[in-house]
């Protein structure tokens, strides 16, 4: 499924509430034992999670305290990948220019939405280059410079990938055959992915005007979530969310997101489309038809960024750029506020068994990249580890699928098998 990160790059405490407030049904609880997987971590430290679930007026909510730090699922990601694609020289079909996004097929053919050309590159499940389906262009199946964004398997078996500059979504076949566009309702840009009855979970792009040399240097808007009729039209907004949080300098005509910023993510999760914004640590379960039947909840400490964190994320973003270039930009952002605190999340996932994956934010100089993950009725079961330095476009029942780039700025997609061990 097509999922959203929040973390960007340059160019109050809340609790669990265990009580039972009056009319919000019996509270039940839910005791999960978490496996501890690293040998690092005593055994005997095992934690006892608890999930509490209440009915309010029909929506179902679900309270998780947070695992312990050192925990980990049984779950382990291979040593090495299975598969990976990419190359610095040689075919150029193997040669690959943002990639974006990736899906893997029933049949284990690998698609990539391979954005620097505008078409979508199509693999063996060796990592042998196959095809190349689109192009850029204006016609059916075509699509627009720096598309596709995203690609998914659609309805049937069929392959979704967007024009997100045209609002148009493009639907091939198995076998690479244009077969029809769908355009997407006005206001709306971004395809997020599809339910099982075929409605499309849609957000606008995250742009914004007339902010250059703004009195008020961080900008945020608030950004409306809908789900979309198979052929493109509105079928139910999801309300208005807060959008990114950016930076607009007063010293030149830059704006960007901020690097610590806040933004509001959405995935599908089986039946449902969730939406939830990175300020707090809480999900929200939408049916097709707009009806929020789940809020998720899980403890969470926010943390405030100092100074020194984001001077550091600058330095390191423009390190490579030339020493002019650098110091303009540099000098552009010493006006760059601080947000009042790090998102609680940034990256949200769902598997085929089920399981929402909610990516930790990582905090400047933390080495792992951690996940909670929750069971399908929204109970966690514990945390779970990617590899570093892969960004995770899918989760399957036996693979993680995402993107490297190494230090030669050659990007890679790659495919790790997933062990799911009780």
């Amino acid at each position: 499924m097509r999922s959203e990160s929040t973390r960007q790059k340059p160019a109050g405490t809340w609790r669990t509430n265990k009580g039972h407030p009056a009319g919000l049904g019996i509270t039940v609880p839910a005791i999960i034992l978490a496996s501890l997987a690293s040998c690092d971590v005593d055994r005997d430290a095992a934690q006892i999670l608890i999930s509490e679930a209440r009915d309010s007026a029909g929506v179902a909510i679900v309270e998780n305290t947070r695992p312990a730090p050192g925990s980990r699922l049984g779950w382990r990601v291979g040593e090495a990948p299975d598969v990976s694609i990419g190359t610095g020289e040689g075919d150029e079909g193997e040669m690959l220019f943002t990639v974006l996004d990736a899906t893997k097929l029933a049949d284990g053919r690998i698609v990539l939405a391979n954005a620097g050309t505008s078409e979508l590159r199509v693999f063996g499940a060796d990592g042998t280059y196959l095809e190349t389906w689109g192009g850029q262009g204006e016609g059916p199946g075509e699509f627009s410079a720096y598309t596709p964004q995203t690609v998914s398997r659609w309805l049937g078996d069929s392959i979704a990938a967007d024009n997100m500059f045209a609002r148009r979504l493009e639907i091939f076949d198995s076998r690479g055959n244009h077969g029809r566009t769908v355009t997407l309702a006005d206001g709306f840009h971004s395809f997020l992915g599809d339910l099982p009855d075929g409605a499309v979970l849609a957000k606008p792009s995250a742009v914004l005007s007339g902010v250059f040399g703004s009195e008020n240097p961080l900008l945020r808007r608030d950004q409306e979530f809908g789900l979309l009729l198979p052929d493109g039209e509105l079928r139910v907004s999801l309300g208005a969310h807060p959008g990114e949080e950016w930076f607009s300098s007063p010293a030149g005509p830059m704006a960007m997101p901020h690097p610590f910023g806040r933004s509001t993510i959405a995935t599908i999760w089986g039946g449902f489309a969730v939406v939830a914004p990175t300020d707090r640590y809480e999900l929200r379960a939408y049916r097709s038809d707009g009806t929020l039947v789940r809020i998720i909840r899980r403890e969470h400490e926010p943390r405030s960024p100092t100074q020194a964190e984001l001077d550091t994320v600058l330095a390191e973003a423009y390190a490579d750029l030339p020493d002019a270039r650098r110091t303009r930009l540099l000098a552009e952002t010493e006006d760059m506020p601080l947000v009042e605190f790090f998102p609680a999340f940034e990256a949200l996932h769902s598997d085929p068994l089920g399981y929402l994956w909610v990516q930790e934010y990582r905090l400047p100089g933390a080495p792992q990249v951690v996940w909670t993950v929750f069971e399908p009725e929204g109970r966690v079961q514990g945390f779970a580890e990617t590899p570093r330095g892969l960004d995770v476009f899918e989760i399957g029942e036996d693979y993680v699928l995402g993107k490297t780039i190494d230090e030669f700025d050659v990007e890679r997609v790659q495919l790790w098998r997933l062990d799911r061990a009780p």
